[in-house]
């Protein structure tokens, strides 16, 4: 139960209550009693706001105890309700329309995170916030790929001889149009090998559903692989928004998990900690139920407990995002690996120049090789938190 996490404040147990899709008595009985409280409405909504979990809150909070909250301020969680779903569908309209466009040049492609987790997890499009879109691609494909999406209007934040050296260092591109309101992650692979062996585009395309949306069938990951690159994922950003634990937690209440087959992964892949972090956190903050043999897993890794024990501090540190830097990444996910030959391969895959590197410091394609030069100094000098 939620008396298991740190946090103090009755409007972070309050966040952590609304945080989901379904609630039980219990769980109702003590969200009204914390609202009948003198809650800062403010600060829980900013807070919401930052982890981006408003649309489940204002689930919660309109369905249990509308009669306990000030009328204003159940408006300003409504009506950020509405412009998410406004945002959404949206999103989901140019995503529909993408993969149209990639599936008539002969491009295959599986649509990530965004309207289809919304969907795996939560049934319903309206309670996952995303305000971009991901999707992957063949590597052979990412140039056809990249001129349809230039043709459609996008622009690439790196030049061609930017993106050839982030095809070879890096697993996605960015690109941006209507001012920067709607942005494409393309993608290649789920994230480098050289950070997480556990989820790689090879298998991931073994092992694809299909999924209605908008009328549409399209590709989406296994919920197996899902589930093992949301714990990748929100690893490699240190889990700073409360939002990725939702997914986790509601994918593991809504769908089947061949839980062996994940833990033997985890394991064969040195991800162990990875995969365990997420779900000890979705545990710990949100009552996720897990089996017993993940359970002991979860209890006897005491350096597995003082990492989430961070990041729950991280997640309630107040109502701004502060993001880590570089160096505090790195330490986190060195943290993460058992193995010095898993730390090495981290180690180096930190080496490797990221498409921030390239925005700052534009080099000649003759010169392409100084960017790996670039990329220590830049963590050195310029990230020193």
């Amino acid at each position: 139960m939620l008396s298991k996490t740190s946090t103090s404040r009755a409007e972070h147990e309050l966040l952590l209550l609304g945080a989901r899709t379904q609630a039980d008595d219990q769980i109702v009985t003590r969200l009204r009693a914390l609202t009948s409280r003198a809650i800062d409405w403010d600060y829980l909504f900013l807070l919401a706001r930052r982890h981006s979990v408003v649309q489940l809150l204002y689930l919660q909070l309109q369905a249990h105890a509308a009669d306990l909250i000030p009328q204003n301020h159940l408006a300003r969680f409504k009506q950020n309700y509405q412009e998410n779903v406004a945002r959404n569908l949206v999103l989901t309209s140019e995503l529909v329309s993408l993969i149209r466009d990639l599936s008539a040049a002969g491009i295959d492609s599986i649509p990530y995170k965004g309207p289809l987790l919304a969907l795996l997890a939560y049934d319903d499009l309206a309670l996952r916030r995303f305000v971009d879109l991901d999707i992957i691609v063949k590597k052979d494909d990412v140039f056809r790929a990249r001129d349809l999406l230039l043709g459609r209007g996008f622009q690439a934040v790196l030049d061609p001889e930017q993106q050839s050296v982030v095809l070879r260092t890096q697993h996605n591109i960015q690109f941006k149009r209507d001012s920067g309101r709607t942005i494409i992650e393309l993608h290649w692979e789920v994230v480098s090998s050289l950070f997480a062996l556990s989820v790689s585009a090879g298998d991931v395309w073994q092992r694809l559903i299909q999924l209605d949306l908008n009328g549409e069938k399209v590709n989406s990951f296994s919920v197996d692989d899902l589930l093992f690159s949301l714990c990748v994922h929100g690893s490699r950003h240190i889990w700073e928004r409360l939002s990725w634990l939702c997914d986790v937690a509601e994918l593991i209440k809504r769908r089947k998990i061949d839980w062996p087959v994940l833990m033997d992964r985890a394991m064969q892949t040195d991800s162990e900690r990875m995969f365990y972090l997420g779900l000890f956190l979705a545990d710990r903050l949100l009552g996720t139920t897990v089996p017993d043999d993940v359970r002991i897993k979860l209890e006897s890794d005491h350096q597995l407990q003082m990492i989430a024990q961070g990041i729950i501090d991280r997640m309630f540190s107040g109502t701004e995002h502060v993001p880590a830097s570089p160096r505090q990444i790195f330490r986190f996910n060195f943290g993460l690996r058992k193995s010095w030959r898993g730390r090495a391969r981290y180690f180096a895959f930190m080496l490797k120049p990221t498409d921030r590197d390239l925005a700052r410091f534009h080099l000649p394609a003759s010169l392409s090789f100084a960017y790996y030069v670039v990329r220590p100094v830049r963590l050195l000098m310029f990230d020193k938190r």
